[in-house]
């Protein structure tokens, strides 16, 4: 799953696509297990603004990673904003 956000920086991918890589072929899973599968890949990750990214949820779609580019150079600086 990480990979294919990664992959796709800045673009939504689907829930069903999460659930086809992360399971391998199409099938009908509870929406909480990939709702888990993410919030642990937030948490492993260290997904968040202050880190340079964020991984969005975008309602009815998916899931969208973005590089925040300011706060991702004041990471690699160590500048304060």
């Amino acid at each position: 799953m990480a990979a294919s956000l990664f992959g796709n920086l800045g673009r939504v991918t689907s829930r069903d696509l999460l659930a086809k890589i992360a399971w391998g072929r199409e099938h009908e899973i509870a929406s909480r297990t990939i709702d888990t599968h993410i919030y642990r890949i937030r948490r492993k990750l260290q997904l968040s603004p202050k880190n340079g990214l964020r991984l969005t949820t975008v309602f009815t779609r998916g899931y969208r990673l973005d590089e925040d580019e300011v706060i991702a150079t004041d990471v690699v600086t160590g500048a304060e904003g």
